[in-house]
């Protein structure tokens, strides 16, 4: 299994449509791979001197708020860089799954601070 871990800056947008629905753009300012992560001796690497996973990253979002409920939907244009020869066959499972990867945990922080912030407002 190969992982990696990134630090990254977005520029996000947020347009109120109406009353029950917003839309975002979020975009990737800044994208850099941490070598040794949670090691002493942990640090960015340069851009360009990283493995390429992810280069840029546009993130497109719409909630809807009905039902009772919020429906969340999410479109992302990820982009790699060249993967150096015969590496493209140990790299490309985790290009192919690194966009889902990403997607899922900004979901599962997006769900887990919506329920902080609504126990935080039935303890009011």
């Amino acid at each position: 299994m190969l992982s990696d871990v990134l630090n990254t800056e977005q520029a996000i947008q947020f347009i109120r449509l109406d009353p029950q629905k917003v839309y975002s753009r979020a975009r990737s300012m800044r994208i850099n791979e941490v070598a040794s992560p949670g090691r002493p001796d942990e640090h960015e690497l340069p851009v360009g001197q990283d493995r390429g996973l992810l280069w840029r990253l546009h993130g497109y979002w719409f909630y809807e708020e009905r039902g009772g409920g919020v429906y969340i939907t999410c479109e992302s244009i990820t982009l790699t860089r060249d993967i150096p020869f015969g590496l493209g066959a140990l790299l490309s499972p985790v290009i192919h799954d690194l966009p889902g990867e990403a997607l899922r945990k900004s979901l599962e922080q997006s769900r887990r601070a919506v329920l902080a912030q609504n126990s935080s407002f039935k303890a009011n």
